[in-house]
């Protein structure tokens, strides 16, 4: 049921504008995913919701309303030129407060500037010309890192120690790929990848299934499921190949 969707109860029309669609609670069970001791804000990519919700085009169209409606920033994971990831607002600004509570720079970004923005991507000039921002202001939020530098006219949107976060996610991804390619045929249960990454800790910091549903939806992997069928049981197995 979308937000838009009308039910009748008791003869009386009650519209529903609190519920999330699809993909917001396809974002939402992701975060769910992260450890409790998960140190970074939780970030979500795009193509763990590709995994979810198997409808880009719904996805897409999803996304851009809840951009619209100001509950999520979209974000640029790497050096691409495109929004790979996203956060929920409130998560983002949570987040950075909590880490620099007093910073007056910080907060005039959260509070007038991102909900402006609406884009993983601002122009220098817009933050000085439109914003007014002073130029010790914006090498702030850039020290700060929700400024990252894209070239000399441009910046894309970023969250503290975002190196960190994307070196960890990096190396737990490629750890998962390798194990898989190292196979005599490149495939591997899932529950037996499942296993073999338990007590790594590259893996834990973000969890298993954070990462297994970005490669799946990324679809760098295939999986496909084996049922066998025995007198009195059906037995369902994912298997995992590159």
């Amino acid at each position: 049921m979308s937000s838009s969707d009308i039910v009748s109860l008791d003869d009386n029309n009650i519209v529903i504008n609190d519920l999330p669609n699809d993909t917001e609670a396809a974002i939402r069970y992701i975060k769910t995913l992260l450890p409790a001791t998960f140190k970074y804000p939780p970030i979500v990519f795009i193509r763990q919701l590709y995994d979810i919700v198997h409808n880009k085009t719904l996805i897409n169209k999803e996304l851009e309303i809840l951009r619209k409606q100001c509950k999520i920033q979209k974000l640029t994971i790497g050096t691409t030129d495109s929004s790979s990831a996203l956060i929920l607002y409130e998560d983002y600004v949570n987040y950075t407060l909590n880490i620099y509570p007093e910073n007056r720079s910080v907060k005039k970004f959260l509070n007038v500037i991102l909900p402006s923005i609406k884009s993983f991507g601002v122009e220098k000039c817009m933050l000085l010309q439109k914003f007014k921002l002073q130029q010790y202001e914006l090498t702030e939020l850039i020290n700060c890192g929700l400024l990252l530098i894209r070239n000399q006219e441009s910046y894309w949107i970023s969250f503290p120690s975002s190196g960190n976060f994307i070196k960890r996610y990096i190396e737990g991804r490629k750890y998962i790929i390798q194990i898989i390619k190292r196979r005599k045929f490149q495939e591997i249960l899932e529950h037996d990848l499942e296993v073999r990454c338990a007590k790594v800790s590259k893996i834990k910091e973000l969890g298993f299934k954070y990462f297994l549903h970005d490669i799946k939806g990324s679809e760098d992997i295939i999986n496909y499921k084996l049922t066998i069928d025995k007198i009195w049981e059906t037995f369902n197995i994912t298997i995992l190949t590159v």
